[in-house]
């Protein structure tokens, strides 16, 4: 009997790799048409472009004209394109980023006249356990991969993935990768020894794995394609010559729609994995990619934060008031910043590398530039009757709250009233500047002396702000009593914690349990002789601590901020030749701020590292009290539970393993250790990357920056063979030697049991800033966009505004917006835990027409009382409609 080989045509196209979006596009561009013309003179059947959109989308607003031919094609199922927008990294991209890239991705497909329901992620590193949850809300139910299983999985080719909502994905793993014999193919070398994927493996001994993993008896798929390459000529000839020169194998051209229904029909004994796909026994995942330019990074997760928590919310609330909710605007911003976040996003040559850093810069200040425009609009539009300038505050969430609110304040004069309703408002000082705005002149003594004004930074308490709402205070410049930071000499507390240096370090008090965490949080260096791709340790590390012990302190306290600063050096080696020989010549130099905020119980810790060293990484280290099995971590809208340890790593290099499986794991919000009695969790506002480490893996080390200089290494301590990357060159990124202040924002806190919930709750707490804006002409360079002109709307607009709440809810909030397809807003809720919660009692503004959507915006139903509860795992898209109010 002959084995089937399904031969699928198809290319996987990298945006931007050693080569820029230039040489991409231009490559891509003559690509497209060579396959369009082919499709014309029926030279091919079909053709498989990458379940990403991203190309295309440059190749129509390049060439318009060709528009129409593409939607032919499109429409007839010939031309696959979509889900996505860009093939997407599965680990350290929020939910609301994945569900953007889709969203994106589907809109262009349907404007093309179809869109793939296969989720196709051919190079990504790693799969997460969230994606069933998430595709299936867009009607997607099939998934093929390449990277993250091995057998540890105990799984074949094809098999489910499940989340902890009970979704499911068919998914189907390209083992032997997406292109393993597509040179051979095309060269007639096929049955002859040179055939040979990229790992140098032999395409007989690859298509044999295969066969060995099928729950298709004797098939397997042979992927007509590879990276950036055109269309493959003469697949019909190819493909009879190949049948009639040999017996063993029929090739048999399809596509991934006919085969994945043929693996529903036939394929035999389906495994269910719940889990994530992690595995780097077949291909590399890069499980320490997550520190490459850590600083890149940083900057995406607070794009993502701010549209997420901040933007998406203002802009639905004043929607809500008739003030556009710009979908044109919001759709230019995630689409920049989702083709920032590719599976090999920042961890490229220097120019890719640098088109990155400007392009997630881009997306950020479109953000905050949108964000600015909104509040500039309201200001100007408030049905205010007084002269007194009004500072508005934003409440983001969809629930009543406290908020500790961080605003700067324009006046002529230095004191002044914060108000609210007439009642002044108590604020501390954090500082307080004269400027100038008058015309700069070289001879001060020609500098207007009338238009000097202060710049203060203050923070109050907002209390009782309603859900998704904003709130209007104002500022009277009367004479007034004011906190400021004072100078402390001993410690900073709160109510739930009191913190302090000591002859061991930093000293953590835990009131509440009377726990005393000494060596709370200490800096850790060790050498790095990997790449852009994965850390890897030297023959002969040496590793430098820090506790902090004998850096200076300074304590400043207020009743609703309290700071310690630490500023110090630790002399660290400069190379890795400096490192084996234990010689130490540069100086780490660092401050490190740790902030304690009324009623807070997460300590947030922020700084920076000024790096002069080469070749080394740096980590912060929080120190547990108890042994560690498992680390618990939130995914997109779950929590994952990883081994501390690795089973792998005692056979790895027997098996031959193209990774060591390092327990080294992507952190994308927080990470908790989970005891008896103390449980220890670290937020993250930047460094997306961790290992439990030290004795019994009680203590949680953080990645705050790595420094190397290559893209490419060989031979690897932890990777071994061929270089990532090109395999055949090494390219120097000297900029990756991160030899600057590296800054970051980290948070840690203490509970005495474990709610997944309540803790996703505080990350989106402690990720979310404040909103609260003055408008002002003393200063236009605070916001630039307050330099444009702009008029108010035709009508007034209220002082204080609530679009909705949600009371007594147990789910945790993803964001609000506004519906593509309608009028309605859409919220989403989410519940990590494996229990059923409350959704709560959700009052909108409107009469509440509620109902229950999803991700598609079909199949939908109006709310019932069986929706009054989140089940286990379960992600909703709650939409309510903007009718009568």
């Amino acid at each position: 009997m002959k084995k089937r080989a399904h031969s699928i045509h198809h290319t996987h196209w990298d945006l931007i790799w050693y080569f820029t979006v230039q040489d991409a596009d231009v490559q891509f561009s003559y690509n497209m048409k060579e396959i369009l013309d082919a499709f014309d003179n029926k030279e091919i059947n079909n053709f498989y472009m990458d379940g990403q959109t991203a190309p295309i989308d440059d190749f129509i607003n390049m060439f318009p004209q060709e528009e129409k031919r593409m939607q032919k094609y499109v429409k007839s199922g010939k031309l696959v394109v979509g889900p996505f927008n860009s093939q997407l990294d599965s680990f350290i991209t929020s939910g609301e980023s994945v569900i953007n890239n889709l969203r994106l991705g589907i809109k262009t497909s349907k404007r093309l006249g179809k869109t793939s329901k296969i989720a196709y992620l051919p190079d990504s590193f790693g799969h997460s356990v969230d994606f069933p949850k998430i595709f299936n809300q867009f009607g997607i139910e099939d998934f093929v991969i390449t990277r993250g299983v091995g057998d540890e999985y105990n799984l074949d080719s094809e098999f489910y993935l499940e989340s902890n909502d009970g979704s499911k994905l068919l998914v189907y793993t390209m083992i032997a990768g997406y292109g393993y014999g597509c040179y051979g193919f095309k060269e007639g070398t096929l049955f002859s020894d040179k055939a040979v994927d990229y790992n140098k493996i032999n395409v007989h001994q690859l298509i044999n794995r295969l066969l060995d993993y099928s729950t298709l008896e004797n098939e397997f798929v042979f992927p007509l394609g590879f990276d950036q390459n055109p269309m493959v000529r003469h697949i019909d000839e190819r493909i009879k010559e190949y049948n009639e020169q040999q017996k063993d194998i029929e090739f048999v051209e399809t596509t991934w729609r006919k085969f994945l229904n043929r693996v529903r029909e036939r394929g035999k004994n389906l495994q269910t994995h719940k889990h994530e796909l992690i595995s780097t026994q077949y291909h590399r995942v890069h499980r320490s990619i997550y520190s490459a330019r850590a600083d890149v990074k940083a900057m995406q997760d607070k794009c993502e934060r701010v549209l997420t928590y901040e933007l998406q919310p203002i802009m639905t609330i004043l929607d809500s008031l008739g003030i556009e909710y710009s979908h044109g605007l919001l759709d230019k911003t995630w689409e920049t910043l989702v083709l920032c976040q590719t599976h090999s996003s920042a961890n490229l040559t220097e120019e890719t590398n640098d088109y990155i850093e400007r392009e997630t810069k881009n997306a950020l200040n479109l953000a905050y530039s949108h964000k600015q425009y909104l509040l500039k609009l309201l200001s100007l539009s408030l049905a205010k009757e007084s002269k007194e300038a009004p500072l508005i505050v934003f409440n983001t969430m969809p629930y009543k709250r406290n908020s500790l609110v961080k605003a700067k304040v324009f006046t002529k004069s230095e004191s002044f009233l914060i108000c609210l309703a007439n009642k002044k408002v108590d604020y501390t000082v954090i500082q307080s500047i004269q400027k100038n705005h008058g015309v700069l002149r070289d001879d001060a003594s020609k500098i207007d002396s009338d238009k000097f004004h202060y710049e203060t930074d203050v923070i109050f308490e907002a209390k009782d702000l309603k859900g998704l709402s904003y709130q209007t205070y104002f500022i009277k410049e009367e004479k007034s009593e004011k906190t400021f930071e004072v100078d402390s000499n001993h410690f900073i507390e709160n109510e739930k914690y009191k913190i302090y240096q000591d002859k061991g370090g930093v000293s953590v008090l835990d009131k509440e349990t009377g726990t005393l965490h000494n060596q709370a949080v200490y800096i850790e260096d060790t050498g790095d002789e990997g790449d852009s791709f994965d850390y890897s340790y030297p023959d002969k590390d040496w590793k430098v601590l820090d506790y902090m012990n004998f850096s200076n302190v300074n304590y400043k306290v207020s009743p609703l901020l309290s700071t310690m600063e630490l500023e110090g050096e630790m002399m660290i080696p400069k190379d890795l030749e400096e490192r084996k020989n234990k010689v130490t010549t540069s100086k780490l130099k660092y401050k490190i701020t740790l902030k304690l905020e009324k009623g807070s119980s997460i300590i947030k810790v922020s700084g920076h590292f000024n790096n002069d060293a080469e070749q080394h990484r740096v980590r912060l280290i929080f120190s547990g009290k108890e042994k560690n099995k498992f680390s618990y971590v939130g995914t997109q809208y779950s929590i994952i539970k990883r081994k501390t340890y690795s089973d792998e790593e005692k056979y790895w290099r027997e098996k031959q393993y193209f990774e060591e499986p390092s327990p080294i794991y992507p952190l994308l919000n927080h990470v908790t250790a989970v005891n008896r009695k103390n449980v220890l969790t670290i937020y993250t506002r930047s460094s997306k990357e961790y290992e439990f480490v030290s004795e019994g893996y009680k203590d949680i080390g953080v990645t705050i920056f790595r420094s190397y200089g290559a893209l490419g290494y060989p031979d690897l301590n932890r990777r071994p063979g061929r270089p990532s990357g090109l395999d055949y060159m090494v390219f120097e990124t000297p900029g990756c030697q991160m030899k600057k202040k590296n800054y970051f924002e980290i948070a840690f806190g203490y509970q005495s049991n474990y709610n997944e919930n309540q803790i996703f709750k505080k990350y989106i707490d402690y990720a979310t800033d404040s909103t609260a804006y003055q408008l002002q002409d003393y200063d236009k360079s605070i916001n630039p966009i307050d330099y444009f002109p702009t008029n108010p709307l035709n009508k007034k607009l209220p002082l204080s505004h609530s679009l909705l709440e949600v009371k007594q809810s147990e789910g945790v909030y993803g964001t609000i917006v506004k519906s593509d397809s309608s009028k309605g807003y859409i919220l989403r809720l989410f519940n990590s835990r494996n229990t059923e919660v409350e959704v709560g009692k959700i009052n909108s503004m409107f009469k509440n027409d509620i109902i229950v959507s999803n991700l598609e915006e079909k199949n939908e139903m109006k709310w019932q009382e069986k929706h009054n509860k989140l089940k286990p795992g379960e992600l909703r898209m709650i939409k309510i409609n903007k009718g009568e109010k």
